[in-house]
Parts: structure tokens; sequence; C-alpha cells
């Protein structure tokens, strides 16, 4: 399942990434798909921060579907979208450049203006442009489920009983459930899973603050026993919480 992250980039706030981070390690699909596919849209009706407006949007949804389509038919994916300036970016990376010439017949006739290129790129030098990593992925993920929970309604005054998943090495559970406690967590004390994930809670204000304030506890909990952070969610038996998606990292 494709881990699609947005955010705001920091030297231009008014440029939208939406970026799958699941080609960040992916080395075989790299070697194997060098050619960069641009497609950019304009000339379509922008608002004042010339993001496009719910008028452009289906024009925009089409030239989705076509791309998507090309993709699938020639073995690309579609990696990152960035949207400002009154331009609509989409990136894809293919094996070669067929892929640019019959997206580029898909989308004659569409009522915005559509280029389409390729170039090959083998360092995936525009992907790394815009992909996020470490602690700037973390804080994007925390800042697009805390939205999530504005856009559900939540009361982000009160606090939560947030969990936090954890996966530790076969055979370090124990250990490590003992030093999440340690380090303020509650861990439940329901038998582990076969995959060695633990879930370790605590009672908080959802702000990307505590947050990262958690997961630094987390991880110096967990180092010595080789364990990672897996992400957060929000306790389904607080009331409002099944309508808010975990963003555990599968």
């Amino acid at each position: 399942m494709a881990d699609w992250i947005p955010y705001e980039t920091s030297d231009n706030p008014s440029l939208e990434v939406s970026v799958d981070v699941d080609f960040a390690d992916d080395d075989p699909f790299r070697k194997t798909h060098p050619f960069l596919l641009t497609v950019t849209a304009s000339r379509f009706a922008a608002d004042a921060d010339g993001q496009p407006t719910d008028a452009s949007a289906q024009a925009l949804f089409t030239l989705e579907q076509q791309l998507e389509s090309v993709c699938d038919e020639h073995d690309a994916a579609t990696v990152c979208t960035v949207s400002g300036t009154g331009k609509y970016e989409i990136y894809a990376y293919a094996g070669g450049p067929e892929a640019a010439a019959a997206l580029g017949e898909r989308v004659r006739g569409l009522a915005i203006d559509v280029d389409v290129s390729s170039r090959r790129e083998d360092s995936w030098a525009t992907y790394e442009r815009f992909v996020l990593h470490g602690d700037e992925l973390e804080e994007a993920r925390d800042n697009d489920q805390i939205a999530q929970m504005d856009e559900a309604g939540e009361d982000l005054d009160e606090p939560f009983l947030v969990v936090f998943d954890v996966d530790v090495p076969e055979g370090k559970e124990a250990a490590a459930t003992k030093a999440l406690a340690s380090a303020g967590f509650d861990v439940s004390e329901e038998p582990y899973d076969t995959d060695t994930v633990i879930e370790a809670s605590r009672s908080m204000l959802v702000t990307t603050e505590n947050l990262k304030a958690a997961r630094t506890d987390i991880m110096r909990a967990i180092a010595p026993f080789g364990g990672t952070y897996e992400g957060w969610g929000i306790d389904p038996d607080e009331e409002g919480g099944d309508d808010v998606d975990s963003d555990d990292e599968d």
C-alpha cells in the first residue's frame, strides 16, 4: 500500500507536496526505472495562493487518472505531486521514455494545459529533493494525522490516550516492555503478538511537540534492544477514536 505523506515546503510554504515515501529505500525499483516523467498542468482556476480551486479539481483528477492508467500499462509509478504558484506538477518514474509519449496522446483535449516530458535520471534526484527522512518524515506524519483528527471534529484541546507501536526483535519483548514502562509509558499486559509489536500508551495533548517528545523517549528506551518505532494512533475505546486512522508504518 502506498504511503503518501503531505507537507508544505519549508523554503516556500505556498508549495504543497505529497510524496510516496515507499520508494526511499526501494533500490531494486529505482535501478530499473531511471526515466523521470514530469507532468505539468497550468492555466487552471487557482486561488490567491496559486492552489487549484474546487472548479479545477475534475480536470486535475482526470489528468491523474490518465497518468495512473499509463503507469499501469508501462510498469511506471507516480511518486510525488507538487502544487502551487498556479501549477500542478506530477512526477513518475518509468523504465523507458515510452510512458511519456503514451501520456502525451491521452491528455489532448483536456480543459487545462498539460506539458509532458521525460528524461533519464538514474540518481532519482527529483524524488530525493522532495522525499522526507528521519524527524522531518515523522513530523509530517504527525501533522497529517493531527489534521485528520481536526477534520473529524476531535477536541484537540483535550488530552487523548495515544498508543504508540514499537517493534522489537524476538526475545527482547520483556526487556523492552520494562524499559518503556520506566520511560513513563503504560504498556499492554496482553500476550505478545507473534510480530513482536508492543503497544505503549501515554495520555497527552496531541501536538507535534508532545509527539516528538514521546517518540524521543521511545527511541531511547528501545535503542539497546534494536527496536523500531512504528507509528501511533488513538485508543479506539476513547470517545471519537474510531474516526481517526492510525499512521502505523506498514
